[in-house]
């Protein structure tokens, strides 16, 4: 097999890759040991689909793009899912003694021998190369529909129609045994197994008048995935309280619990909450993987004065650094970022979440029970006693936590820490109001970011779109407040610095154009739909920031007592971007669309 050397080689020949460009991949190669496929990967010098054109060509190995054909059903039901998600593997194609199939990795042996077991003697498996959103795409399609036929089978095998809506209220009670039925369990390991394979975020199990409704938060978007009928209700629900060690009898008041599941390499602890409603009970489960995978604080949406100022706050030896926002806006991932950056062995980072969320390899996590009084406030005070350079608080939740981060960063220690606000600038009268004193206050903070999670465009199916007058005007008074900001060059300047070398062909941007009477026309940019993204448009989330620096002035307005919004038109005024400006910044790059931004803007 050829060496990794010639794929870079390759993409140069290509064109894909300038010599700028190969040069970072060949500097990086010289610090590290990884590949120099994965530092094009990494550093995004070339697409999925130019490396594996690329092997292509080089190996040999036929191409395929499964987004262009139609995969049959009866290709992919001959092997297991399970099977085809372990190997990466599609089976696009079956015939009378061959079947094709698209592997992201067509040089794993042990793959293609596994796939070869699964089809008759004398069946010739023809390998293609393929991509992984690609492959990734049709499996998680796969997942999806075989969730629904499962549920379908399950619920027959329970003896209940699946266009049946029953309204049972008489099976209240059901006894563990009752549950250990397979037909219940079934439902529920379905339930969880396409959350996992989608990406899920949250799973809602809810009780309603005529039928049990089941919704999954996928990307920051609940969408309903499917419906069970009522009579199931009792037992679903108690399955899962199983699951959690709760008490299966108990309707009357809420319960919290976890637990774990595996699927895979992939571990997934799992919360839950149980409610009670007045037509049953309502099961929360939110998903939080053990081992997520790495995300830089560049890539976060941090950018440009914003990361500049945020960074300066993560490198000081005493303070407090806040990220604010609602539940599910991100503000986990970015402190697990910023302690990824600033670690370092000879950094002692002692963390206080509930729960864990994100493993940092380095970092003393302690997970905080309330149930034996390990709190914020006691373990914060535990920790101060184990020598921390950096202590992060998962969230200050009282005044007796805010009273100790203070104490903590005065004597020397930089703290991270959660609030829940809607802005940066209404974090100082909240911890105001919490009892910290004006000066203590003014003199410990070093910076707030305040973050929302829009979805991004999918890559696959963006197209851009002129603006009308009305939004145009709309674009014009947002961004009016950014210091020399001029919306025609900062868009003609982004065209241009995106339609050079490797990146002109992906470029979807526009430039402003003139229109007929002579006006300029400025576009914008969504998603179509397509298969990649389940016909949304969207593929993932971005954060839109505004990162308030506390500087001598706001310092002072903080001994006065000022208003939140004094505050604001203050950093402002200093240089901050608003979180709406930065999002608006975004949806000008193609990156997200205005109507998210005002979306989570209104969380």
């Amino acid at each position: 097999m050829a060496n990794q050397t010639s794929i870079l080689k390759h993409l140069q020949a290509k064109g894909v890759i300038n010599e700028e460009g190969a040069r970072k991949v060949l500097l990086e190669r010289s610090r590290t040991n990884k590949t120099e496929e994965a530092i094009v990967r990494e550093l995004s010098v070339a697409s999925d689909k130019d490396i594996a054109q690329a092997k292509s060509e080089i190996f040999g190995i036929p191409f395929i793009d499964l987004s262009t054909i139609s995969v049959p059903e009866s290709a992919l039901a001959e092997v297991p899912i399970d099977n085809l998600s372990r190997y990466r593997a599609v089976p696009f194609e079956r015939g009378d003694g061959y079947v094709k199939v698209a592997m992201e990795d067509p040089f794993d042996i042990q793959a293609t021998q596994a796939l070869q077991g699964r089809y008759p003697q004398g069946t010739r498996v023809q390998v293609f190369i393929s991509t992984h959103d690609s492959i990734g795409s049709i499996l998680d399609r796969r997942v999806g529909d075989m969730m629904s036929s499962q549920v379908t089978e399950a619920l027959e095998d329970a003896n209940v129609p699946v266009t049946e809506l029953a309204d049972d209220t008489s099976g209240d009670s059901l006894s563990g045994s009752d549950l250990a039925a397979a037909p219940v369990a079934r439902i529920v390991n379905s339930i969880l197994q396409y959350a996992v394979k989608s990406k899920t975020s949250d799973i809602h199990i809810e009780t309603m008048e005529n039928r049990v409704r089941v919704r999954f938060r996928i990307n920051g978007v609940m969408t309903e995935r499917l419906a069970l009928p009522k009579s199931l209700s009792s037992a679903v629900v108690s399955r899962v309280k199983i699951l959690s060690n709760l008490k299966i009898d108990e309707k009357r008041v809420p319960q919290d619990g976890r637990f774990q599941v595996k699927m895979g390499t992939n571990k997934v602890d799992i919360r839950v909450s149980i409610m009670p409603m007045i037509y049953g009970e309502k099961a929360v489960m939110r998903l939080l993987e053990s081992e997520s995978e790495n995300i830089t604080l560049e890539q976060t949406g941090l950018r440009g004065n914003a990361f500049k100022v945020f960074l300066d706050a993560l490198t000081v030896t005493n303070g407090i650094v806040l990220v604010t926002g609602p539940t599910g806006s991100g503000k986990t991932r970015t402190l697990a970022c910023s302690l990824m950056k600033i670690n370092d062995p000879k950094v002692n980072i002692i963390s206080l979440e509930d729960p864990v969320e994100i493993r940092v390899p380095g970092v003393t996590q302690v997970q905080i029970n309330p149930n034996v009084g390990l709190t914020f406030a006691f373990g914060l005070r535990a920790v101060l006693r184990q020598d921390p350079d950096v202590v992060m608080v998962g969230e200050i939740r009282d005044e007796e936590t805010a009273q100790l981060a203070v104490q903590a960063s005065l004597t020397g220690h930089l703290v991270l820490s959660t609030l829940h606000t809607n802005s940066s600038a209404t974090a100082i009268p909240r911890l105001l109001d919490m009892g910290i004193e004006p000066y203590l206050l003014s003199s410990t903070i070093r910076a707030i970011a305040a973050q929302r999670l829009p979805r991004k465009i999918c890559p696959h199916c963006i197209e851009a779109y002129p603006v009308t007058p009305e939004v145009l005007r709309n674009i014009n008074e947002t961004m009016g407040g950014i210091k020399d900001f001029d919306l025609i060059s900062y868009i003609n300047r982004l065209y241009a610095s995106k339609n050079v070398g490797e990146n002109k062909e992906k470029n979807v941007m526009k430039p402003v154009e003139n229109g007929p009477d002579g006006t300029p026309v400025i576009y914008l940019y969504k998603g179509k739909g397509c298969d990649r993204c389940n016909g949304t448009g969207y593929t993932g989330r971005i954060g839109i920031f505004e990162v308030l620096n506390v500087s001598d002035k706001i310092s002072r307005m903080v001994m006065e007592d000022v208003t939140d919004s004094d505050i604001k038109n203050t950093a402002v005024e200093e240089g901050m971007i608003t979180m709406i400006q930065d999002g608006y910044l975004k949806a000008l790059e193609g990156i997200t669309t205005i109507e998210e931004v005002l979306r989570v803007s209104k969380e």
